[in-house]
C-alpha cells in the first residue's frame, strides 16, 4: 500500500536536491500508477503547499522545518509559488493525493463545538459572502482594506449574525460564498495592490472561512456553498479564462478538511458549470447563486433558470459592491456589497460603496427581511 506521507518527502527532497533519486526510481519505490512526468508535477504542488505552510507557521511539522532551512533561495518568489499553484489548481489528484496530509496538519488545530439543535424554527438564515479580495490592499480616500481589517470586518458580521439569529430564533444558517474570496491576480494592476502573493491568499482565506463557520456552527446547523468569481480564475487572459481552472476548488477542498469533525456543518456539492453556479433550497425557495460577473442584470431568472433546469424563486450575486433587490417576474433578486469595500479601479470611476455582507430571513412564505451589515 502507497504510503502518501513518504511519497510527499521523496517528491520534496528531489526538487530541493535533498536526495538523488530519479522520478522513476521514486515511482519504484512507492509502486505508484503515475508516469514520471505526471508524478513531477503532482511534486510541485506538494512543494507549494508545504513552502506556503512553513512560511505561515500553520503547523509545526519536522518535514516542512527540514526543508524551509535546506531549500534554494528563489531568485523570484512569486513567480514561481504562483506558477505552482496553478499546476496544483488544474491537477485534482493533488487535491486527492493531499487530503490525508491536510487532515494529520489540521489535527494540531481541530475544531470542535457543543451544539445542540434543541428547537425547530420557523425561520432560516441565508449570510451571502462574497467580494473579500482578501489579499488586496487599498488606502484611499474613503476607504481603508488589508489582511487584518478583512479578519476584523469578519469578526463584526459573524458577532451580527449570531445576534439577528438570536432574535430571529434560526436554528439553520445557510453559508452562500458568492465568489472573489481572493483578490487573485487577474490584471497587472492588482498584482501592484496585492498585499500577499496568490499562494497566502489561498490557504489563509481558506483558514478565515473555515474560522468563521466553526464559530457559527457553536449557534447554528450550517450549509455550506461556495462558488466561483472571476478574480479567483487562474488565467490573467480573459478569454483564456475555464471555470474548472479556479482556485476556489482548493479553497472548498480546504475549509472541507478543516472542518471534517463538526457534524452539524454541511458543504454541498450542488454546482453547475464547474463551480459557476449553485442551487439549494430553502423553505421550500429554490435559490440559485453566482458571481454575477457572466449574467445580464435583467435575465438572470431565464439564465439562471436554463442551467439549474427548474424555476427559481430567490437569486443572489454579487460582482458590483453595491447592494440591491429588485424583482423578475415575482423571483426576488439580491445583489450583496462588497467586504474590501472601494478599491482603486472604483475610485477611478467615482463607484463608491460602504463595505457589507447580506443577512436574509427566510420563512415558509418567501423572504421575511433582509439586513445589509455595514462594516
Amino acid at each position: 500500500m502507497m504510503n502518501n506521507k513518504e511519497l510527499i518527502k521523496d517528491c520534496l527532497g528531489k526538487l530541493n536536491h535533498l536526495n538523488s533519486m530519479s522520478w522513476d526510481e521514486i515511482n519504484k519505490k512507492h509502486q505508484t500508477e503515475y508516469s514520471n512526468e505526471h508524478l513531477r508535477k503532482l511534486s510541485y504542488g506538494f512543494k507549494l503547499y508545504a513552502d506556503a505552510l512553513s512560511e505561515d507557521n500553520i503547523v509545526d511539522n519536522e518535514t516542512l522545518i527540514e526543508i524551509k532551512k535546506q531549500k534554494v533561495q528563489l531568485t523570484d518568489m512569486r513567480t514561481n509559488v504562483n506558477a505552482k499553484i496553478r499546476d496544483l489548481a488544474r491537477t485534482e489528484n493533488v487535491i486527492n493525493l493531499m487530503k490525508n496530509e491536510i487532515k494529520e496538519l489540521s489535527n494540531s488545530k481541530s475544531f470542535f463545538n457543543d451544539y445542540e439543535n434543541i428547537s425547530v424554527s420557523q425561520n432560516d438564515m441565508i449570510l451571502c459572502l462574497g467580494d473579500w479580495h482578501y489579499g488586496i490592499e487599498i488606502n484611499n480616500a474613503v476607504n481603508r482594506y488589508n489582511t487584518d481589517i478583512c479578519k476584523e470586518r469578519l469578526n463584526k458580521l459573524s458577532d451580527k449574525v449570531i445576534q439577528y439569529g438570536k432574535e430571529n430564533n434560526i436554528d439553520k444558517l445557510y453559508i452562500t460564498c458568492l465568489g472573489d474570496l481572493v483578490s487573485g491576480e487577474i490584471h497587472n494592476t492588482i498584482k501592484l495592490d496585492n498585499q500577499e502573493s496568490v499562494a497566502k491568499q489561498v490557504i489563509q482565506v481558506s483558514e478565515i472561512l473555515a474560522q468563521l463557520v466553526n464559530k457559527l456552527a457553536k449557534h447554528f446547523y450550517c450549509v455550506l456553498s461556495i462558488i466561483q468569481g472571476n478574480h479567483d480564475a487562474i488565467d490573467m487572459n480573459k478569454s483564456d479564462r475555464l471555470n474548472r481552472n479556479n482556485y476556489t476548488k482548493l479553497i472548498k477542498e480546504i475549509v472541507r478538511v478543516r472542518l471534517d469533525q463538526l457534524d452539524n456543518v454541511l458543504i454541498l456539492d450542488n454546482e453547475f458549470n464547474d463551480g459557476e453556479v449553485s442551487c439549494f433550497n430553502v423553505k421550500g425557495l429554490t435559490v440559485a447563486t453566482c458571481h454575477g460577473d457572466k449574467i445580464d442584470k435583467l435575465k438572470a431568472k431565464q439564465q439562471l433558470e436554463m442551467i439549474v433546469g427548474k424555476p427559481v424563486q430567490l437569486i443572489l450575486y454579487g460582482h458590483v459592491h453595491n447592494p440591491q433587490h429588485y424583482e423578475i417576474n415575482e423571483t426576488s433578486v439580491y445583489v450583496i456589497g462588497s467586504l474590501s469595500g472601494t478599491d482603486e479601479y472604483a475610485m477611478n470611476r467615482k463607484l463608491y460603496s460602504i463595505p457589507s455582507q447580506t443577512i436574509l430571513i427566510v420563512n415558509d412564505e418567501g423572504v421575511k427581511c433582509s439586513y445589509d451589515i455595514k462594516l
